[in-house]
């Protein structure tokens, strides 16, 4: 994928040149694919024409190719990509050292493929991609040039929902881009991907079977234990301290401060103390451990998608959870 990357020869001159030759009062689609054109011919000619405004090249993985066919609002693609102007300014990103170059990298965003549903008019798409994506397979890597028509349309595109994934431009309406991506993979049932991952973790990371689920997809360890007393209920006023891991180990939240510094994402302004559990909301799965704990004890959970964010994912306060992403916490009760 880095040699794809560095292999753009971007000529903004040329681009700015062949923009003045064309009537400035007329912005329609035709002679915006009419400036592309030319100027594709001029710098990129290696990327062969698909269609009026679309450009795309497809570079095989290199390994036995991963056959599988997209069905239409069935399919989830896990993806890697960046975006960038006809400059070469960057208005999307997912690798974090192009984050780190352009001053975007935050500590927080998960550098992990991005999970999006298959068809037809899904914005986080755009038509370009997703007619390149019926022709590769899991793997694959892309080169993509088109006009607004296959990207951003009139109302071209603002800084991306995900903070840490933020270029160093937006892109004006009817504004031609370049897309670069890598098709990770592409399921019909990333919820058994989710139940798989889950069953994984528990069984290598904290020593249980398979079968020693406390609920389907949620297995939980009990790290310290307390002789005698009953668990925890849901009108009982005890306070909780926690850590929040993606499936793959790194840390999106957690109310104790020197893990939040260690794991650098601290911020000066957030309160790090115990929450308490009577009047807090969880998602299912925390609630659920924390009803099978004691005070006093500390325990490990990790549990599928349906336990957390759904098919819908979380956005908020900086962290992002992708839809289908199993979860781990580290909790404790205090006595």
């Amino acid at each position: 994928m880095t040699d794809i990357l560095t292999r753009i020869s971007l000529v903004a001159v040329a681009f700015a040149a062949l923009v003045s030759c064309a009537d400035t009062k007329d912005n329609s689609t035709d002679m915006e694919e009419m400036v592309l054109e030319r100027w594709m011919q001029t710098n990129r000619p290696d990327i062969p024409k698909v269609d009026d405004g679309l450009y795309y090249k497809i570079y095989p993985a290199g390994t036995p190719a991963q056959k599988v066919e997209l069905q239409e609002s069935k399919s989830w693609v896990y993806t890697t990509s960046l975006g960038k102007n006809l400059e070469g300014d960057y208005f999307f990103n997912m690798y974090p050292a192009i984050a780190r170059r352009l001053g975007t990298y935050k500590a927080s965003t998960h550098f992990v493929p991005e999970i999006t549903r298959y068809y037809s008019g899904n914005s986080d798409l755009t038509d370009g991609v997703y007619r390149a994506l019926a022709h590769m397979n899991i793997g694959d890597s892309l080169e993509l040039y088109c006009s607004s028509r296959y990207a951003f349309g009139t109302n071209g595109s603002s800084t991306p929902s995900v903070e840490g994934f933020a270029g160093n431009v937006t892109i004006p309406s009817s504004t031609p881009v370049y897309r670069a991506l890598r098709l990770d993979n592409i399921s019909d049932d990333p919820a058994e991907i989710s139940r798989r991952e889950v069953i994984e973790y528990a069984t290598q990371k904290l020593g249980k079977l398979a079968s020693d689920s406390l609920k389907d997809g949620l297995y939980l360890k009990i790290t310290q234990s307390v002789s005698g007393g009953e668990n925890v209920k849901e009108d009982d006023d005890v306070d909780i301290y926690y850590v929040g891991r993606y499936i793959d180990g790194k840390v999106f939240d957690t109310n104790i401060k020197s893990v939040a510094q260690e794991s650098g994402i601290y911020e000066s302004t957030k309160s790090y103390s115990a929450l308490n559990f009577n009047g807090s909301s969880f998602v299912d799965g925390f609630k659920e451990a924390i009803l099978n704990m004691k005070q006093g004890e500390k325990a490990t959970v990790v549990f599928s998608y349906r336990w957390g964010y759904g098919i819908s994912g979380s956005n908020s306060d900086g962290v992002y959870i992708r839809p289908f992403d199993s979860l781990v916490f580290d909790i404790e009760i205090e006595e």
